[in-house]
């Protein structure tokens, strides 16, 4: 597939993200797919983005670049902390804390591997410790 379709896949599947929408984002990864070195079936990726979706509200798109099967995004994840989700994410932060409402910002880097259409595999590096000190949270010396 064309790397210009796979950034459109990519896009899309952000979209549905931004719509709050599991089962449509799910829809754009493949029966069997690699999530952060782990292998995921369609039911867990669609367990997963309902989780996501408890905490993240939107995503922006910086930069999107692809070539061959992969695409690389950065991206900004706002949300608020509303919610404990049944799958940790993001290190489990959201675990950390009460949920309070609190709103959040940062970036991420996304790598995803496309066959066929689909999101076959997926790698993620996020700046996880801004997001944990805009919920509150502090990093303190081990004694």
């Amino acid at each position: 597939m064309p790397s210009e379709e796979n950034k459109a896949v990519v896009r899309s599947y952000f979209e549905a993200m931004g719509l709050g929408d599991a089962k449509a984002a799910a829809a754009f990864w493949a029966d069997r797919s690699i999530n952060h070195g782990r292998e995921y079936t369609h039911e867990d990726v669609e367990k997963l983005h309902e989780s996501l979706l408890q905490i993240y509200e939107r995503w922006t798109i910086h930069e999107l670049i692809a070539e061959g099967e992969w695409v690389v995004c950065r991206v900004t994840a706002q949300g608020r902390h509303k919610a404990k989700p049944p799958i940790p994410f993001d290190n489990g932060i959201y675990l950390l804390t009460e949920p309070d409402g609190r709103s959040f910002s940062f970036q991420h880097i996304h790598m995803f591997r496309l066959v066929d259409g689909k999101i076959k595999e997926h790698w993620a590096n996020r700046d996880d410790l801004t997001a944990a000190r805009q919920l509150g949270l502090e990093l303190t010396p081990k004694e």
